[in-house]
């Protein structure tokens, strides 16, 4: 059974020096608020680098993208859909480049060669088609000579 009144001599200087607050340092004369103040500035110009870096970093190219674009792109820039694309690529027309990440990409290279053959070709004259002559108007006689004769 312990005794709640006797402690031994190791733990009543324990006790005390939890107790006693430790002496703080004295301030060197203003020294210490003027190396704060650097150090905050420091830290400031430290963020402001990291920021432009995080930007030049996000808004910077990928070095592949300077050499190939998506599909997207492609339809965009052809004013072609998504199939015709693949139809070209399959024909040899435009060339794939490696994937970035999912995307499909195709070669710079492939697409500008593509639109200097459209550029060279002229294009083809659509023949004039004949206007249709409206079939109704007999319909039309008929039914109004219907409505008058009644």
């Amino acid at each position: 059974m312990k005794s709640q009144g006797i402690t031994s001599p190791s733990d009543s200087a324990a006790l005390q020096d939890e107790t006693q607050p430790t002496p703080n340092p004295a301030p060197d004369s203003g020294a210490e608020p003027h190396l704060l103040r650097e150090i905050y500035a420091e830290l400031c110009k430290l963020r402001a680098m990291v920021g432009d870096m995080q930007n030049r970093i996000a808004n910077a190219a990928p070095v592949q993208a300077a050499r190939a674009i998506s599909i997207d792109a492609a339809q965009a820039l052809l004013g072609c859909g998504r199939s015709r694309i693949f139809e070209l690529l399959r024909s040899g027309a435009l060339r794939r480049a490696p994937k970035v990440g999912k995307v499909a990409m195709i070669t710079l290279d492939s697409l500008e060669a593509l639109q200097e053959c459209f550029a060279r070709e002229p294009a083809p004259k659509r023949k004039r088609q004949p206007a249709q002559q409206s079939t109704g108007r007999a319909e039309k006689d008929a039914i109004l000579k219907l409505i008058r004769q009644a």
